[in-house]
């Protein structure tokens, strides 16, 4: 016959596991406290009693004694067999069944582990609890150890409710502890700056009112019959930022909503997010990373929820369905609201903010369509907005790439094109979308090659004159994979033009590469070739006097070859391409020559 065992708890293990393990923040426990109080009176509230629910806590320092924390509730307290079903075992909460599921509890504490974190910092905790139920009060005292002692206490009457005391460890080392008073005050501000009871902190003789101003913000109908000014303060305090605007948002259920503030400045595309959530009123976290969308780095937001599950240690929640759909349906909503902000003010946040803007209009056709005419673009007049863009021309041009842009920008000024730079994070991809969409206008991409077809051949007796020298040219060239041609083109101050396609830029990185690997990864590389890769094109401009001097000298071949190799290194350089081994030593023996000549 098999004997069933039970599982034996070490609890200086759990404390430790609690400490280093579960909660991050180190103040936790005053969390705790103050979350089993606002149950108490919940749950007090739902047992039909008409009262005014109150959170006391105070600080007590008697001569070398440590000092003691202890905090009062009005709740509804806790009867003899609920002591030993709740603080006697581990995990079991008075707050019903723990289906983390479930989004549908008025309570904040669902884990039954939460008055543990209190042996964090001291080794005894004692509670003295009387029930709404039945008006018994019983003491129970708690230790490190793993042992407790429970009495009643009698010839007295107590009125409902429950204190928790809990004295500093002797030796407790854990900076930035909330025995002192300015961290206490802190730390209830922290977390119970939204509670609908009155919390009240007391210390040498003086009472104040924790969350007096605070908690109304968490109310939904008063939230938005409040001043702006105060809006405003309260960003500033719950999230350490003065901010200049804002806007309401709110879930389709209702179940979440709160302030979105502007970020008064740039914020980088993988910067963390600031948004403080509350769950049923407590303070869960000032970094949520996923209860907005990913683009909407623009607002700092503080939300109000009841319908998301906390994760054990309280401090973020389940990555689930629910929390999806209400990150779904807050990302509706910001952009709802980014749509009706005066046009003032989306000037001002676009300017700020255009990066968060165009990933999310790169995402979203819709509200591509409607703020589009605001988005920044590079153009060959500097940024300006595609209002202004697609005013000058029914015909738009844009690269893909920063590289293609520098290509051709002077040919396509002198030919005053309209040209767009769409080289630049997510550009691509809403010009793209816009030449499909707009209707009205041409967005066409264009590729540099298409701008040879611009350039103008010489004519016959020209290239009669100038054909051996270029193949000579062509010769000295071959080395380095680069066609050298005469063409006639605008503007007449540019001496070349460089013209380097996509794959002749894939397969010069290739190549370079190459050169810096080991033989076996060279090899692998260079076999990724075809075996005719695509040259780029270095145009020789017939309308500058410096090729029209060059060409019409007395020079030799020899020396004619080195002047066009050297405009070649220039090219290479103002487009910023790095260069080859063998180019770095053409450019240096091309030096050499020159100085020789001198």
């Amino acid at each position: 016959m098999n004997d069933t065992q039970r599982f034996q708890v070490h609890l200086t293990g759990m404390i430790d596991i609690l400490s280093n393990h579960l909660y991050n923040e180190k103040d936790v426990y005053i969390r705790e406290l103050l979350q089993n109080a606002n149950d108490a009176l919940t749950a007090r509230r739902n047992y039909h009693e008409d009262f005014k629910p109150y959170i006391h806590v105070s600080l007590t320092e008697s001569g070398d004694s440590p000092p003691t924390i202890i905090f009062e509730d009005n709740g509804i307290g806790l009867t003899e067999e609920e002591v030993h079903q709740f603080l006697a075992t581990i995990a079991n909460s008075s707050k019903g069944e723990k289906t983390f599921g479930d989004t549908n509890s008025d309570f904040i504490g669902r884990f039954g582990i939460g008055l543990l974190s209190c042996f964090i910092v001291s080794d005894e905790i004692v509670m003295v609890s009387t029930s709404a139920k039945n008006n018994e009060t019983i003491e129970w005292r708690g230790k490190a150890d793993g042992t407790y002692e429970i009495r009643k206490l009698e010839g007295k009457t107590f009125t409902p409710g429950t204190k928790v005391y809990i004295r500093r460890k002797e030796k407790l080392n854990l900076p930035g502890d909330c025995f002192e008073i300015s961290t206490l005050r802190q730390t209830l501000k922290k977390y119970g700056a939204c509670l609908e009871p009155n919390i009240i902190l007391a210390y040498n003789g003086f009472e104040e009112e924790i969350n007096r101003w605070s908690h109304q913000f968490a109310n939904k109908s008063l939230l938005h019959q409040m001043s702006s000014t105060d809006i405003l303060a309260f960003g500033s305090e719950i999230l350490g930022m003065d901010y200049q605007d804002y806007f309401f948002i709110e879930n389709k259920t209702g179940r979440t909503y709160g302030i979105a503030y502007i970020v008064p400045h740039t914020i980088h595309m993988n910067a963390k997010k600031s948004n403080a959530v509350f769950l049923n009123r407590m303070f869960v976290t000032k970094e949520s990373q996923h209860l907005l969308p990913d683009w909407a780095l623009f607002i700092h937001c503080i939300l109000w929820t009841d319908e998301l599950s906390p994760i054990a240690s309280r401090e973020d929640f389940y990555q689930n369905d629910a929390l999806e759909q209400v990150r779904e349906s807050l990302g509706i909503a910001i952009k709802k609201n980014i749509i009706d902000l005066p046009d003032v003010t989306l000037s001002k946040l676009m300017h700020i903010h255009y990066l968060g803007f165009k990933a999310l209009a790169s995402q979203d056709d819709d509200f591509l369509s409607f703020i589009y005419p605001y988005l920044p673009m590079r153009t060959l007049n500097g940024e300006q907005s595609l209002q202004t863009i697609l005013k000058t021309d029914e015909t738009v041009y844009y690269t893909d790439t920063v590289d293609a842009f520098r290509q051709i920008q002077d040919i396509a000024r002198a030919k005053q094109m309209n040209l767009i730079n769409g080289g630049y994070t997510y550009d691509i991809y809403i010009l793209n979308k816009l030449s499909l969409l707009l209707s009205n206008h041409q967005l066409r991409l264009i590729d540099p090659l298409e701008m040879t077809d611009t350039l103008k051949k010489l004519n016959s007796e020209e290239e009669e004159l100038f054909v051996q020298i270029i193949n000579e040219i062509n010769q000295k060239m071959n080395d380095f994979k680069v066609n050298v041609e005469l063409r006639r083109f605008e503007p007449n101050h540019l001496p070349t033009l460089f013209i380097h396609s996509h794959q002749s830029q894939e397969d010069r990185e290739l190549e370079r590469i190459a050169e810096s690997s080991n033989s076996l990864f060279s090899d692998l590389l260079m076999s990724l070739q075809p075996q005719e890769p695509a040259r780029p094109i270095l145009y020789l401009n017939w309308n500058n006097v410096l090729i029209q001097n060059i060409l019409t000298s007395d020079k030799t071949a020899e020396q004619l070859c080195v002047i066009v190799q050297i405009l070649y290194i220039q090219a290479l350089l103002l487009g910023h391409y790095p260069l080859k081994n063998n180019e770095l030593e053409m450019m240096n023996q091309n030096l050499l020559y020159l100085l020789k000549l001198v």
